[in-house]
């Protein structure tokens, strides 16, 4: 009975070390292609998660806010931001704090980016997300006090200069009101 316990014992403890190492693969890879494969299912899992919002109407029915006369930032697009989603340092590929539109000459907009922010006071670190570091600390851009840290993913226009840059040359602001 005792070395039955022990089999057991060696069994359970041999899956759980197996289930542990599955459970997050190659988030610590050296950048081979399992890696790349990994950062480029995120990305695709977070586009799904946005498609919505490419109807900006969706995106202020739930609270993103910011859509404001010369709010555009040249070579970024508008800002759109979701309040409730600031003021913490938590992060998830679904749910990015900021969404960018682009204004388009019939007066629409279209969804061309999407960001993720952090205030510096809430992290002892940089934040990482897609195996990305965000750029910062930086000033607020609003002008208020503090410091934050952020990471655009242009994954609705392709931004010639890298999908993380921050600026994206082909984003307009000629079109805004």
């Amino acid at each position: 009975m005792k070395k039955l316990l022990v089999a057991l014992m060696v069994a359970f403890l041999s899956l759980s070390a197996m289930s542990s190492v599955s459970a997050h693969p190659h988030h610590h890879d050296n950048g081979g292609d399992d890696y790349k494969f990994t950062v480029k299912k995120e990305l695709t899992i977070s586009k799904r998660a946005l498609k919505k919002y490419r109807d900006i109407e969706v995106a202020l029915d739930e609270g993103f806010t910011g859509l404001v006369p010369g709010a555009c930032v040249p070579n970024m697009g508008i800002h759109l931001i979701k309040p409730n989603r600031v003021d913490d340092a938590k992060l998830h590929i679904k749910r990015p704090e900021i969404l960018v539109y682009e204004p388009l000459k019939d007066g629409s907009y279209k969804l061309v980016a999407a960001e993720w922010y952090v205030p510096a006071e809430k992290t002892d670190k940089t934040p990482e997300l897609f195996n990305e570091k965000f750029q910062g600390p930086m000033d607020n851009h609003d002008g208020s006090p503090g410091q934050h840290y952020d990471l655009h993913a242009w994954l609705f226009k392709k931004n010639p200069d890298g999908m993380f840059k921050p600026e994206n040359k082909r984003v307009s602001c000629e079109f805004a009101k």
